[in-house]
């Protein structure tokens, strides 16, 4: 559930004002609802659906179930000793044969080949001290510790032959449930109530006599939605700041 706190407003708030300003009943509630979710979408805000971590088990043939209310995955990864998810490199060229078999890995290797990376595990690893890594003219801080590949078709979570855990740590958006509450920032407030005017009144009867033509509507939609947008995010030196100290390399100037 999402949190009530300053600056942020309830979808069930927004249906309700759009409800009291176009003078409708309770009746309509729960189409406005699904169509405020549609409206969170086209406005770019889906990020606010509520999210969810999962600690999922690795199945024999190193695959995992994705959840049946992810929508959208943030993170995929393993935990650390200070309660951190670290998280595993995106590896697309794993491939989606034999997804879902037991006999997955012995399907998908050919050890036939000269895999480098067998041969000298420690070529990426020049930044290692022996007990932590630290950042090396250029190098990126962290470390591989897996690769995954995200097969929504098979709908497992593909991951590499030597992956040497028994879990991963999900991080995702869940599908919207009617029980739950959810909230949004309230600078989006009018541009949902405004998606709201448009899509009800386009997907009315044609017989149905509006105020303002649906085309006047849609336009205010995408005014609204710019405004807000406009007043969202804006700059904050702090995280500027901080994001300058993370992103500095030291380098060899040639």
């Amino acid at each position: 559930m999402t949190p009530k706190t300053a600056g942020w407003i309830s979808i069930d708030s927004v249906v309700v004002d759009y409800l009291t300003q176009s003078e409708q009943s309770n009746h309509k509630y729960n189409k406005l609802w699904n169509l405020a979710f549609r409206g969170m979408d086209k406005l770019g805000i889906g990020m606010f659906y509520q999210i969810r971590t999962q600690k999922l088990p690795v199945k024999g043939n190193k695959t995992v179930d994705i959840p049946a209310d992810c929508i959208r995955w943030n993170k995929v990864g393993i935990l650390n000793s200070r309660g951190e998810i670290v998280v595993l490199k995106q590896n697309d060229k794993l491939t989606n044969f034999a997804a879902n078999l037991p006999d997955r890995q012995t399907k998908t290797e050919d050890n036939t080949l000269v895999d480098i990376y067998n041969q000298n595990p420690y070529n990426f690893f020049n930044f290692w001290t022996g007990g932590f890594f630290y950042q090396l003219y250029g190098a990126p801080s962290g470390t591989q510790v897996g690769g995954y590949k995200v097969s929504v078709s098979d709908g497992v979570i593909l991951l590499n032959e030597d992956f040497a855990y028994d879990y991963i740590m999900l991080e995702y958006q869940c599908a919207p449930d009617e029980s739950q509450e959810y909230s949004i920032p309230l600078v989006f407030r009018e541009a949902l109530i405004a998606w709201l005017a448009w899509k009800d009144n386009e997907l009315s009867f044609k017989g149905r006599k509006l105020g303002v033509p649906v085309s006047e509507l849609k336009s205010n939609f995408y005014n609204e939605r710019r405004h807000a947008i406009a007043q969202w995010n804006p700059l904050d030196l702090n995280q500027a700041y901080q994001w300058n100290l993370e992103n500095q390399r030291l380098t060899v100037k040639v």
